[in-house]
């Protein structure tokens, strides 16, 4: 046979195929060898047949596989390797045809000692994340043991359950219509909280779901693949809240700036308020009418400024405080309004501010995550144009319903756009192209992490000095529901009597302020102690509102609250929490389920009046 015909023979066979001459040169390799070796194409004949072998036994061996070929009666198990780095195990089939030593991989080398079953069921029950089985009616098989730990339930209990019938809880209503899904013939995902219909444990889970099919198509059941995300999402907690205080950082000389410009007349209102009340007491005739609207211009002046600070707080408390897990209808334009106004230091001197807002839905969601989107896209918006010129510049905030029942959030800004290839890595994490010092390279990507992890999508259009939009897109709610304002029935609460209200508060000036305004209205009692408030409370069992401060020293009012509820369950619905803010977990904890018993500070006189009116 001629080195030709052999060759000719060589090209039927369908196994990766190799042929050298004498000096174990490759003259011939099959597209199945190269495939294998990841050789381009034409470029393996020529080299040695050592090229075949791992780098650390050419040379050591010289005419390794040749040897091999005349000690060899049966395909040889050897190792080689590709052209980009990988060694294979495999098994070897070497022959001659004419003057050629021809080298066929017939196989990958598998661990005879190891039953197939047997090799799958360790792969099966070792993978790192949850695996199962169920059958073409969604009932579970199988399931590894990573899965049984995400559940924290034993294999008797979830062996046999019927996936399609999960209830009880909204994230197995959700499971059970993604495993019909899967039954039907879909590939499905699902990301969030899992409650367990066997042990109650919840986790945060990324799941997705896959059809098994037979020959002819048909779905026979389905496989799961499961990860505890847990640890990742607590991760992105903080990396977003750490973003979220950078951008504060960022913007505190701004929020001052915004804060002091209303306390300047406050504190000089007053100061005249003063000033004039000494001036009227000492002068011989009685103050005129003239006089006392005079004073109350300047009071209605200072309550304005204090409103101005008081809103600067609430959006700064809004935007700062950690994300709930409970996610509620949120008004994207109130949303919108309070990152504006702790943007407004980086828009004022650069452009002018256009809003579009034409009415949507409520979004479900989280107002402190929807603000840190907001406001990244307001402060990048704000950077993108050059200060000095705010009349030739524009940032535009447009809110529409989009396709269904979406909405649709705009930050268009006339700055200097964004080139195509940046735009390509724009969502990346710790990706910026701003100097050193400036940004975390962290905004954009949290900014795509929350809205994704809301159902929605962002978007962006831009080029180079025409300005740039981005484009939020969220599933819209069809109705906010209002909270329910807890209430005793009118009918435990007699009108016809003067009201009473126990104010349980470490502040002495805010007792002498609540007796004093509400001196006509009702009776109010004010101690300075958790301890005191309870004595009180044991002893006289008739006030009508409890105002009680959240964070005191020593007995703090979830203290008082809790052994209320206890001891003097009656009361419990006649409690509002006042509250600067949650500063600890255990207090965001305990505001989270009593959300209609809450009362922010600083508050309006009016705010007070409006409880006490509550109940009649």
């Amino acid at each position: 046979m001629t080195d030709l015909d052999a060759l000719t023979l060589l090209d039927g066979l369908p196994e990766p195929t190799v042929a050298a001459d004498g000096q174990d040169r490759i003259v011939y390799a099959n597209p199945a060898a190269y495939r294998l070796f990841a050789w381009p194409a034409d470029e393996l004949v020529g080299q040695p047949l050592d090229a075949l072998l791992p780098e650390r036994m050419r040379g050591q061996h010289p005419g390794f596989l040749r040897d091999l070929y005349l000690r060899a009666q049966a395909p040889t198990r050897a190792q080689v390797v590709r052209r980009d780095g990988p060694e294979l195990d495999v098994e070897l089939a070497l022959g001659v045809a004419g003057r050629l030593l021809v080298v066929t991989v017939h196989r990958v080398r598998e661990d005879a000692r190891v039953p197939p079953d047997e090799r799958y069921r360790l792969v099966f029950e070792n993978a790192p994340v949850g695996l199962l089985h169920f059958d073409a009616r969604g009932v579970t098989t199988d399931c590894n043991g990573a899965m049984l730990q995400i559940l924290g339930s034993s294999r008797e209990l979830v062996i046999g359950l019927n996936m399609t019938t999960l209830q009880g809880d909204p994230s197995r209503d959700r499971i059970a219509t993604l495993i019909r899904g899967t039954l039907e013939g879909r590939t499905v995902r699902y990301e969030g909280p899992y409650k367990s219909q066997t042990s109650q444990k919840i986790s945060e889970c990324a799941a997705l779901f896959a059809p098994i099919l037979g020959p002819r198509g048909t779905v026979m059941g389905g496989v799961g693949i499961i990860e505890d995300v847990g640890e990742r999402k607590r991760i992105e907690a903080r990396l977003s809240r750490a973003d979220r205080m950078a951008s504060i950082g960022t913007l505190a000389a701004g929020v001052a700036h915004e804060i002091n410009n209303p306390l300047v007349y406050v504190t000089l209102g007053l100061e005249l308020i003063e000033r004039e009340l000494q001036r009227l007491r000492l002068r011989p005739q009685g103050p005129s009418g003239e006089d006392w609207d005079r004073v109350r211009n300047w009071v209605a002046e200072a309550l304005e400024g204090a409103e101005r600070v008081r809103s600067i707080v609430r959006d700064l408390r809004t935007f700062s405080r950690p994300g709930e897990h409970q996610l509620l209808p949120v008004d994207v334009e109130k949303v919108l309004e309070s990152s504006i106004n702790m943007a407004q230091s980086h828009i004022r001197p650069r452009a002018q501010l256009i809003r579009d807002y034409q009415p949507v839905a409520p979004v479900l969601g989280d107002e402190s995550r929807l603000g840190q989107v907001f406001l990244n896209l307001l402060v990048n918006a704000a950077q993108a144009i050059p200060e000095g010129a705010p009349e030739k510049h524009l940032i535009a905030v447009r809110t529409r319903a989009g396709s269904g029942a979406e909405v649709v959030v705009e930050v268009e800004d006339s700055g200097v756009g964004i080139e195509p290839w940046k735009i390509e890595r724009i969502f990346e994490p710790f990706w910026t192209d701003k100097p050193v010092g400036v940004g975390t390279g962290l905004g954009l990507s949290i900014v795509h992490g929350i809205v994704s992890a809301l159902g929605g999508e962002i978007t962006v259009q831009s080029s180079p000095g025409r300005g740039s939009t981005f484009r939020v897109t969220l599933p819209g709610q069809p109705e906010m529901t209002a909270p329910q304002v807890l209430q005793e029935p009118a009918a435990a609460r007699p009108s016809n009597r003067r009201r009473r209200v126990l104010l349980i508060d470490d502040e002495p000036y805010l007792g002498v302020t609540l007796r004093t305004g509400l001196r006509e209205e009702a009776e109010v009692v004010s101690v300075r102690e958790g301890k005191e408030a309870l004595r009180i409370l044991h002893d006289d069992q008739g006030f009508d509102l409890i105002l009680c401060d959240l964070m005191m020293p020593g007995v703090t009012g979830m203290d008082v609250f809790e052994e209320v509820s206890r001891e003097l369950p009656a009361l419990s619905k006649r409690f509002v929490f006042m509250t600067g803010g949650a500063v600890t977990e255990r207090a965001r904890e305990f505001l989270e389920k009593v959300p209609e018993q809450r009362l922010d500070k600083p508050f309006r006189l009016e705010q007070v009046e409006a409880l006490l009116r509550r109940g009649r």
